[in-house]
């Protein structure tokens, strides 16, 4: 008995030993965890996912019109068939960029845009030509600052070399180059063959010497719904700053989270879900297109920011401002809500000043059904019979999505629609209320 009552002790001896061991390992350990990275993907699964873009995937035309003959006028607004187009002008060598007129007055333009034998791709803002050379390969050693929003390519029926002209509606200016390429029967097969067979376009008249190419054909959309899903805001800070460590976090009212450190501030609307990011100083100097467009989508691409499909929509070398539209199967979305579907960035001193964009992401869609939008040419006629509304300031009809956000339900809704440019904004043409004119939606 003796002997038992030692042999409990020394096991209870040993039991509280290992108790003390596991608690000392537990208290003690430190699991490895990586370093944060500044640039570290900012993405809505919050995964490794490196969001970085070329040139090619930000800047694309939202439209392509495809010109045979007088009455012979084909084109497209979807992506899908956009792309072929883009992939096989990337084969060519352009060389002998020239000016051809710096001056163009409504008719010449108009001239110019509806020829014969050619098609043009719409561009949404003003593209510098040196920054799109991933697309476009230029020869010319020294590329002049020229900004083009209309890319024209035509081509004589006897001569299987086209050439291809840069224009800017905004600047009124015209420049003209040659093309080059190895497979001359490429461009009947890859892209007259399919611009014959796009929808059926028309061409309507605005005013004297001005019209635009529309469809004349229903449109097939989708309406998509997706469950609300946010970007948490920690990972933009750790991303913007200099030292997310130092960062202080605050709470201004109900809806408003502010970070900061003694240099920069980053702003949360929570209700918006918009986040603004400010880093002085600013910059009064009139900025070099070709610089703003490549340093805004570099600072995007340094913390991997382009967490959906954004695409390059407008650009102001005075003010320095730069934007990005938020597009869903390849049409653009608006909303009623204030940088809700935009990434906007204004240029400072050698660094973006501001930055602002959505924290909401998109992930696949919980829900979607077609919808059949009526010809774009339809549009255009119960918009010139409207007695509210001044024609002749139209400046474009297109389709792209509405976009609703139901806060109780937690959804976001897109929902498509025809949309005219009208005095510097995006309108809303409601099939419902067409003769009231719309409602207010998207960009100034």
């Amino acid at each position: 008995m003796r002997h038992i009552e030692t042999i409990k002790s020394v096991v209870l001896l040993l039991l509280v030993l290992l108790s003390i061991t596991f608690t000392f390992s537990i208290w003690s350990y430190s699991p490895k965890v990586d370093t944060v990275d500044s640039n570290q993907a900012v993405d809505g699964s919050i995964s490794n996912v490196q969001n970085k873009k070329e040139i090619s995937e930000i800047v694309k035309p939202y439209k392509w019109v495809f010109r045979l003959g007088e009455d012979e006028l084909y084109g497209t607004t979807q992506s899908v068939e956009i792309e072929p187009v883009l992939e096989e002008m990337m084969r060519w060598k352009v060389f002998g960029l020239t000016p051809e007129n710096q001056e163009l007055t409504t008719g010449e333009l108009h001239k110019l845009m509806t020829k014969s034998n050619q098609y043009v791709l719409y561009y949404p803002g003003e593209v510098p030509i040196s920054v799109y050379d991933d697309v476009l390969e230029i020869e010319d050693k020294n590329i002049p600052e020229v900004l083009f929003n209309r890319l024209i390519v035509n081509w004589n029926p006897e001569d299987s070399l086209p050439e291809i002209q840069f224009v800017s509606t905004v600047s009124r200016t015209s420049y003209k180059a040659k093309v080059k390429m190895e497979d001359k029967q490429r461009l009947q097969k890859s892209i007259i063959d399919r611009g014959k067979n796009l929808s059926q376009f028309k061409d309507v008249m605005i005013e004297d010497n001005r019209s635009i190419a529309i469809s004349n054909e229903p449109l097939v959309a989708v309406h998509s719904t997706y469950i609300e899903e946010e970007i948490n805001p920690s990972l933009f800070k750790d991303a913007l700053f200099n030292d997310p460590n130092v960062v202080r976090r605050n709470l201004i009212g109900q809806n408003t989270e502010e970070y900061g450190d003694d240099h920069a501030l980053m702003n949360v609307n929570t209700k918006t879900k918009v986040l603004n990011f400010v880093y002085p100083p600013e910059s009064l100097e009139i900025a070099i297109p070709s610089e703003l467009m490549t340093l805004a989508i570099e600072f995007v691409n340094d913390h991997s920011g382009w967490t959906d499909d954004y695409r390059y929509s407008y650009m102001n070398p005075v003010s320095r401002n730069i934007e990005f539209q938020l597009y869903d199967n390849g049409l653009p979305v608006f909303s009623d809500v204030a940088g809700s579907t935009e990434i906007t960035e204004k240029l400072g001193d050698n660094r973006v000043f501001r930055y602002s964009r959505p924290y909401i992401t998109l992930n696949s869609p919980i829900k979607t059904y077609e919808v059949t939008l009526p010809p774009a040419t339809e549009v255009a006629r119960q918009l010139e019979e409207s007695e509210d509304l001044d024609f002749t300031a139209i400046e474009e009809i297109k389709p792209g999505y509405s976009l609703l956000h139901d806060t109780e339900a937690g959804v976001l809704k897109f929902e498509p629609h025809w949309f005219y440019f009208f005095k510097g904004n995006w309108i809303v043409y409601n099939e419902d209320q067409n003769r009231k004119g719309g409602g207010l939606l998207g960009l100034e």
